[in-house]
């Protein structure tokens, strides 16, 4: 593969990285860069940076020279070598700075010695800094909410002792997040923390990032190249959507996990890594395996523990709390009315929704700071246009018939029932047996048609 081929490839796989990615040549010019970078940074969608040395109000190049000192560069210009770099630094772009962890890694190249730099958020500090819309996310470790309390405590004792986690939850309710504040917390925090998005990749470029592979293991592999589990050795390997992969890279990562033996593609030679696993998915893992579409090994080998975030309708007092924490930072105020129509709302983007839409809000704020009940709705109905709030029916088909239920829905729908049916019909015990408080179950009983129309007494 010639340099131009190696570039555009690299180019397209640090697309799919949520850190802040960049690949710099030795006298400091940028040669790619991902969107990642920019939102980190806060600059304008679609800037594009040229060299370390501004890298929009970042001297990026000094603290690169300052690590290579430390580590015993003997090139004080910090120009690449065969030695890895990894520090911790604060951006000091925004208010608080942000504190990022930072890993400059060495590429081989024919012509040009090419350097891989990361910027990672580190979810290790206690204080964790608002974004240009004001919006502060609260600790992922941290809830306000019983039910979910207790299921991040339990993930962070299995995390503490090794044991595989596997993160279910709808999308935007925070997993990833949640992985990595698992790992930064526990006591592999010193190690790695590695992680793949199993979705974005077809089946070859995911053996490649999972196993890597040996120089001509397929056409275009001109170099060797290190996989993310053995990148992820001593340290944790997080799997982000496990439910995407395909069937023979699950048959390879059961192997993997049995014994920690794997091969590099295109290489006879066993190695060996230990590594904690983590992996998160919003699909239904059970319908998975029952179709087959999931390997029962692999399934059994990644849910040591199986821990559900709740999504953000189940969770009022993190609602609360995060708009608090929003109003502080952006100096905007919710009038009781448009929180009540906030506490509404069905949130099908959970947290990743709010995060938008607190956005949108602060841009329509009134003199004084303060937002409407109205401004509430016309921000809900452009932000999705079928919002409706809990317990109004959905729109009828052509039939006048309400629409039906997913698999999901029903299944809910079934513990529900079956959870009245053990409790006599008693909503409390009912609601306590299933972790949420009554108002939670309430709401679920009404928007799954389970109730008549009309408020809990």
């Amino acid at each position: 593969m010639n340099t131009e081929s190696q570039v555009e490839l690299i180019g397209t796989l640090i697309q799919q990285n949520r850190d802040g990615v960049l690949l710099v040549d030795d006298q400091g010019r940028i040669v790619t860069h991902n969107t990642a970078l920019v939102e980190l940074l806060g600059q304008p969608a679609g800037t594009r940076f040229e060299s370390t040395l501004r890298l929009g109000p970042l001297n990026l190049q000094r603290l690169l020279v300052r690590a290579a000192i430390a580590a015993g560069e003997q090139d004080a210009v910090g120009r690449p070598s065969p030695r890895n770099l990894d520090f911790r630094a604060e951006l000091d772009v925004r208010r608080p700075p942000l504190p990022v962890r930072v890993t400059s890694t060495p590429l081989p190249d024919g012509n040009r010695r090419l350097r891989l730099v990361t910027l990672r958020p580190d979810l290790s500090a206690t204080e964790v800094a608002p974004d240009r819309f004001g919006f502060t996310p609260g600790s992922p470790l941290e809830s306000a909410d019983a039910g979910c309390r207790a299921r991040l405590e339990l993930a962070r004792k299995a995390a503490g002792a090794g044991i595989r986690l596997l993160l279910l939850g709808e999308t935007g309710t925070g997993k990833t997040l949640l992985a990595q504040a698992l790992h930064h917390s526990g006591p592999r925090a010193a190690a790695s923390l590695v992680e793949l998005h199993c979705a974005s990749l077809p089946e070859t470029v995911l053996q490649s990032e999972l196993f890597g592979h040996a120089r001509g293991a397929f056409p275009g592999a001109s170099a060797e190249r290190t996989g993310r589990i053995e990148e992820a050795d001593g340290g944790t390997l997080l799997l982000d959507e496990i439910g995407e992969m395909s069937g023979p890279c699950q048959d390879a990562l059961h192997r993997v996990l049995g014994d920690g033996r794997f091969e590099r593609m295109g290489e006879n030679r066993t190695r060996y890594a230990e590594l904690q696993v983590i992996s998160t998915s919003s699909r239904n893992l059970s319908h998975q395996l029952d179709t087959g579409r999931l390997h029962a090994g692999l399934y059994h080998c990644l849910a040591g523990l199986t821990v559900t975030v709740p999504p953000l309708r189940e969770r009022p007092g993190d609602l609360d709390a995060t708009i608090d924490r929003w109003s502080r930072h952006s100096g905007v105020e919710l009038t009781d009315q448009s929180r009540r129509r906030l506490h509404h709302h069905e949130w099908p983007g959970n947290f990743r929704e709010l995060r938008n839409l607190l956005g949108v809000l602060r841009l329509h704020a009134e003199p004084g700071g303060r937002i409407n009940e109205a401004t509430i709705r016309e921000a809900l109905e452009g932000y999705r246009p079928e919002w409706r709030p809990v317990g109004t029916p959905r729109a009828p088909h052509t039939t006048d018939r309400p629409a039906p239920f997913s698999a999901a829905e029903e299944r809910e729908r079934e513990k529900l029932q079956a959870a009245l049916a053990a409790h006599d019909g008693n909503r409390s015990r009912a609601a306590q047996s299933l972790g949420m408080d009554r108002t939670t179950l309430w709401r679920k009983l009404h928007r799954l048609r389970l109730i008549p129309d009309r408020a809990p007494s």
